[in-house]
This record gives structure tokens, sequence and C-alpha cells, in this order.
């Protein structure tokens, strides 16, 4: 009995923390932002990476307003930013929400170093 009182009990704070698409666009601006201040400081100096770096969050946030399929599973959800469209392959960033937190599971090639 209480071994499923206490797998109630972790469904139930999984389902509660299930990150919603709002959590996501949130999260998304903010990583994008890093990715591309990442390279832009290797390749022009901090002051442009934090220029694009700034650009990219407020462009991917626009991105993910319209572009992110979210497949919700009720303890979590995994969501897909396609970043160059339904008709091409290879540009989809996945991520995986689960317990209000974020984890990357796919890197568009465009986007690796």
């Amino acid at each position: 009995m209480k071994s499923l009182l206490f797998v109630l009990i972790v469904a139930g704070t999984l389902a509660l923390f299930n990150p919603s698409q709002d959590d996501f666009t949130t999260f998304v601006q903010g990583r994008a932002r890093d990715v591309v201040s990442e390279y832009g400081r290797t390749a022009g100096g901090d002051l442009f990476g934090d220029v694009v770096g700034a650009l990219a969050g407020q462009v991917s946030g626009a991105i993910a307003g319209g572009s992110v399929e979210r497949s919700n599973y009720l303890l979590l959800s995994t969501y897909t930013l396609d970043l160059d469209g339904a008709r091409s392959e290879g540009g989809e960033w996945r991520f995986l929400g689960v317990g209000g937190q974020f984890f990357e599971l796919e890197r568009p090639a465009m986007l690796k170093g």
C-alpha cells in the first residue's frame, strides 16, 4: 500500500509540474540566446556574441509561438521546434520537459559547433 501511495504522489507531482507551452517558449528564448552567443563570442568577440544572442532570443520566441509541436504525455512532454520549416528535414530541435525542467534531446546540424 505504501509503494502505491508513493507512486501516486510521484505521478501527481510530475503531472502538476509538466511544463506548458508558455514555459517552453520562455525556455527556448534563453536557450537560443545562449547557443548563438556561444558561437558569436568565438567568431567575433563578447559584444558581437551578446548582440547576436539577444536578437536570436527574440526571433526564437516568435518562431516558438507558431512552430512548436508539443506531445503531452501527462507526466512529461516532448517539444519539437522546427527551425527550417516543415518542408525541410534536419532542422528540428527537440526537448524533453519533465518536472518543470527542460532537457535537450536533439540539436539541429545548423546549431552544432
